[in-house]
């Protein structure tokens, strides 16, 4: 507002005219008024809560001098009230005493009195005013003034604010709820450079309103990485613009980037635990097995025929190994056999191979390495069952590049399926890949800039760490959270348990989009996160329809409810009605009994 104003409304007769009411009149200022709030009597069924309302007033100069700015004052509808005041509830107590329709009794019950409670927004000239910036309010609006539902195109302008003069940051992903006509777009910039939570309860519209923004965000050529637990984001290869863009990895774990005792714990967790005497030697065979595939191919090949031979294993000549938990398993047993048959110029072999201190064992380690090997067999089976789930849900074969630079493209999406994999695997397979991403970042090895899309983000980065693999997943994400914009790293969190979100990484996000939340815990830990959300704005979680949100944070000109437009793509779990497929599953069967 210009400087050479007060902020001082003036009251309707002082007007040069007092216009009629608008058209689109809803209701009366009664009662105190203030630059923050004001109360109004409501034209009966004329607006609901969340709804955007104005109300013209007049900005007299500071010199008394010349004639008055008029100005429109925008608000919220924060809460509506509803009273009957000649209707007691000593009344109605009696009348539900003597169970009396009290239609049929002589009170007056069209007397209503409806109040709206309106937060006030901000002001901007009347006229033209195509920043759609509101400047703050100084001085109350009057008492009396009737106030009234602006046009789609302002309320479309005003609720995009400066970012109708930078359309290239704009992400259309909304309509005001209770005004579908207007559409609703958020700074793209705010959502990749200062982070974003989307919170939400199971089967609110969390993963479609992600799958929404990566789309909007696609169409600007962001590259994106996504950590998908559970298939939902694989349908985006599926939308004939992005088929190009998007490519699907299962994630198969890179067991050689763990230290050995981090791989002798999962082989206890996955198999059988090892024995003290067995963790002592695992990492002599953990190291073997690194060093065994660490030469050319002409040399690898030579080591495969030997293991082949030793351990009666054709299909290995026939399809190598790889730098998994097979190759340890096999490495165990080849060692065991070693020094059961004492076989002296395998042994030296396998020293000078890397297995090291291999020189130094005796007959008493047979059984220490048998043991390894049974128990990182069934571990092997077990990790082998979850890379397979993986593959199917990614509906990929393609492995994540050693190079994970690769996953960062122009215009590209990148789906890291981490379905079947347990929540310690997931952590890890995560941590490692976006503190890779990170690291190059920072070193200026990657040279484009990256969004993280972290689905299931309580299970990423919890408020209370139980496993290392979850310490490092908390780590590396809060120094993405921390330091991410200095280096054109962005994430996305989203969480159906926002309780058991680590609160200081959340607290790092500056936009948010929430949608419904019943848990009393989630919405009291959403409540003392995240500042721009009001008492009004919370008090309506738990009665969001599903896909209505409230956007909140920089990514928005001020709080609003909106309701997400559909993404093009759908999610695994979205595809089929759970009824639909058995019966079709059930007909195939009949027809193939015939």
């Amino acid at each position: 507002m210009a400087t050479s104003r007060s902020n001082r409304a003036l009251p309707n007769s002082q007007s040069p005219a007092a216009p009629a009411a608008p058209p689109s009149y809803v209701g009366t200022i009664v009662g105190e008024s203030t630059s923050r709030e004001f109360r109004m009597a409501v034209a009966q069924e004329a607006i609901r809560e969340q709804d955007l309302v104005a109300v013209d007033a007049e900005l007299r100069p500071t010199d008394g001098q010349g004639p008055p700015e008029s100005i429109r004052v925008w608000a919220k509808v924060q809460r509506i009230e509803r009273l009957n005041p000649l209707f007691p509830s000593e009344a109605g107590h009696e009348l539900a005493a003597t169970r009396t329709n009290p239609f049929e009794t002589v009170l007056s019950l069209s007397r209503e009195m409806v109040t709206a409670v309106c937060q006030v927004l901000g002001a901007e000239p009347r006229g033209n005013n195509p920043r759609g910036k509101l400047d703050q309010l100084r001085y109350p609006p009057q008492p009396a003034s009737s106030v009234y539902r602006p046009g789609s195109e302002d309320m479309a302008r005003v609720v995009l604010g400066e970012l109708a003069q930078r359309a290239n940051r704009a992400l259309d992903i909304a309509t005001l709820s209770n005004r579908p006509e207007v559409s609703v777009s958020v700074d793209g910039h705010a959502i990749v450079t200062r982070h974003l939570a989307i919170l939400a309860m199971t089967g609110a519209g969390k993963s479609w309103t992600a799958r929404r923004i990566i789309e909007q965000l696609a169409a600007k050529n962001y590259p994106i990485v996504i950590f998908d637990p559970h298939g939902d984001y694989t349908g985006l290869a599926d939308v004939p613009t992005l088929k190009q863009r998007v490519r699907r990895y299962c994630a198969q774990f890179p067991l050689f980037d763990e230290d050995a005792d981090a791989v002798a714990r999962i082989v206890s967790a996955l198999g059988y635990e090892l024995s003290p005497t067995m963790q002592g030697r695992f990492g002599d065979v953990f190291g073997a097995a690194s060093r065994f595939i660490s030469v050319d191919a002409t040399e690898l090949e030579s080591r495969v025929d030997w293991l082949a031979e030793r351990l009666g294993k054709e299909h290995l000549r026939k399809k190598g190994v790889e730098p998994d938990m097979w190759l340890i398993a096999n490495l165990a047993e080849a060692g065991e056999l070693v020094l059961r048959v004492e076989d002296d110029d395998s042994r030296n072999l396998l020293v000078e191979w890397g297995w090291e201190g291999f020189g130094t064992y005796s007959k008493r380690d047979i059984g220490t390495l048998e043991g390894i090997k049974k128990r990182t067999y069934r571990a092997a089976r077990v990790l082998q069952t979850m890379e397979q789930t993986n593959r199917k849900i990614a509906r990929s074969t393609n492995p994540l590049p050693t190079d994970r630079k690769e996953l960062v493209r122009y215009g590209g999406i990148s789906v890291i399926s981490l379905a079947g994999y347990t929540g310690d695997f997931q952590a890890t397979i995560y941590s490692l890949i976006a503190n890779d991403l990170f690291q190059a970042r920072v070193q200026e090895d990657l040279k484009l800039p990256v969004l993280l899309v972290l689905e299931e983000a309580h299970n990423f980065v919890p408020g209370r760490a139980n496993t290392p693999a979850e310490e490092r997943s908390i780590a590396t994400t809060k120094q993405i959270a921390q330091e991410g914009r200095k280096f054109g790293i962005g994430l996305v969190m989203i969480s159906q348990r926002p309780s058991r979100l680590d609160e200081t990484t959340l607290s790092q996000c500056n936009s948010y989009i929430i949608m419904r939340l019943v848990n009393p815990a989630d919405q009291n830990f959403v409540r003392k996160v995240i500042e721009s959300l009001g008492e009004d704005e919370a008090r309506l979680l738990p009665d969001l329809d599903v896909g209505e949100a409230l956007l909140s944070g920089q990514l928005i000109n001020f709080p609003v409810l909106v309701r997400i437009k559909p993404p093009e793509s759908q999610g695994e779990r979205e595809e089929e009605d759970a009824f639909k497929a058995l019966e079709d599953a059930y007909r195939s069967l009949q027809q193939g009994a015939r």
